[in-house]
């Protein structure tokens, strides 16, 4: 192959540094449209020693990220490279940032106890599914040369990623996959249902990968690495993406109107008169955010009642993010806002106001991408239920999220369908009993 003469500092002289990196839950993702992921923040901290911009291109092709680094279109591929497991001598493995192993996914009952035998003495009686050309089929193919049972059964899907894998676990689609413990940890956040405590390799280094003429960039980066991984900065994003449990508010929560606090209605009920949203929609959304404590920060960096993000906040004006009124006052205003920015496209009022609160609780641009997405597939674009939310289910799978009418790649759009839904149904609940 090929490779472009691209080093350290052609890279510096260009300003920018290109970094590849996948979309998932542990890597990058975009939370109510602010960038954030393990890979994300790591990637960023190396270019600010660098003093560069980061020029980020997100792409979960492997082959196609190798080609991008051959050409000199990117400079580092930042996903969980293991050199252990790849016969690959296309690229450079950094110094490691951080290491992982492969675990069985699997389902439980209510009870947490295993739906299937469980066992990876057990395991040839069925197949495992797990991503066609990866990493994880070369793992297995060692652990079978060298295990005391029968060999594991693999079955190669194409067309899916791991975290899609994971959900066809968790649906009963499948039986088994296997994941990394990073990835299927984060999942187990969302799916409570499966059991990621069976370890099936040994501890793998994660590493990032480049060009193997990139001698001073590789060099520069392994030194970098070596020191930052003793940082606390270091320890912060690793705790933040792998270790720290995260809360999904979005989840199915109650929605009956003994859920209601009436220690903020007369903030809420000032602020509400500035837009077209009733004072108990906001309340709706106040306990679906924060269950009405004021100090409530989430996992991704989100405070206060109505959950703002410090971005958001300053955006509209907020000095004390924590302080009632002032993130009541942000949160209405950004409310406010993301209406307006979707009356020409959704011009029946009921159904904007679940549009403005799916792009309140996932962002604009992913709600602007589904809304596309919707009308390519024949689907009606301004209208939300079994329409736009479909699409927006979509925006998880590899095949859609890579189309060309979609801006902001992947999410998890699930978590904001039973958000809108929550919100709506504890409002009918709210004006039905506290209607005055």
């Amino acid at each position: 192959m090929d490779y472009v003469d691209v080093d350290l500092d052609s890279i510096t002289r260009r300003g920018t540094l290109r970094v590849l990196t996948d979309f998932n839950s542990v890597n990058y993702f975009v939370v109510k449209d602010i960038a954030v992921g393990y890979q994300y923040d790591l990637t960023a901290e190396y270019a600010k020693h660098l003093g560069l911009d980061v020029e980020l291109i997100v792409s979960n092709d492997y082959e196609k990220n190798i080609e991008l680094i051959a050409s000199g279109k990117a400079d580092i591929i930042a996903t969980s490279l293991i050199a252990d497991t790849i016969n690959e001598h296309r690229i450079s493995f950094t110094e490691p940032y951080g290491n992982s192993r492969i675990v069985l996914v699997q389902r439980i009952n209510e009870n947490g106890e295993l739906i299937e035998s469980g066992g990876l003495d057990h395991l040839a009686e069925d197949t495992v599914s797990v991503l066609a050309n990866s990493f994880y089929q070369t793992a297995i193919e060692q652990i079978n040369d060298t295990s005391s049972f029968d060999d594991i059964l693999i079955d190669p899907i194409e067309f899916y990623d791991v975290e899609q894998l994971i959900q066809l676990v968790a649906e009963s689609e499948i039986k088994y996959t296997f994941a990394l413990e990073n990835i299927a940890r984060a999942n187990k956040w969302y799916y409570s249902n499966i059991d990621v405590r069976t370890p099936v390799s040994p501890d793998y280094d994660l590493s990032w990968g480049v060009r193997p003429n990139a001698v001073n960039l590789k060099s520069d980066i392994d030194n970098w690495l070596s020191e930052f991984k003793e940082t606390q900065r270091f320890k912060q994003i690793f705790r933040k993406y792998v270790i720290d449990p995260r809360e999904h508010r979005s989840a199915v929560q109650k929605t009956s109107a003994d859920t209601y606090c009436s220690d903020f209605e007369d903030i809420i009920k000032q602020y509400s008169e500035e837009g077209r949203f009733d004072w108990m929609l906001i309340s709706a959304i106040v306990y679906q955010e924060s269950h009405f404590n004021p100090d409530a920060k989430s996992w991704a960096g989100a405070c206060g009642l109505m959950q703002l993000m410090p971005e958001t906040a300053a955006r509209f004006g907020v000095d004390d993010i924590s302080h009632p009124e002032q993130n009541i006052q942000a949160g209405i205003r950004f409310l406010n806002w993301l209406d307006q920015r979707l009356v020409s496209y959704v011009p029946d009022s009921n159904e904007r106001t679940k549009f403005a609160l799916a792009a309140y609780n996932i962002g604009l641009g992913h709600v602007m991408d589904a809304m596309r997405l919707a009308e390519k597939q024949g689907l009606k674009p301004d209208v939300w239920q079994s329409n736009v939310e479909v699409a927006l289910l979509m925006k998880a799978n590899a095949q859609f999220y890579s189309d060309p009418v979609v801006k902001h790649g992947y999410c998890r759009g699930s978590e904001t369908i039973n958000y809108v839904r929550n919100v709506v149904e504890r409002y009918a609940n709210y004006k039905r009993e506290l209607g005055r």
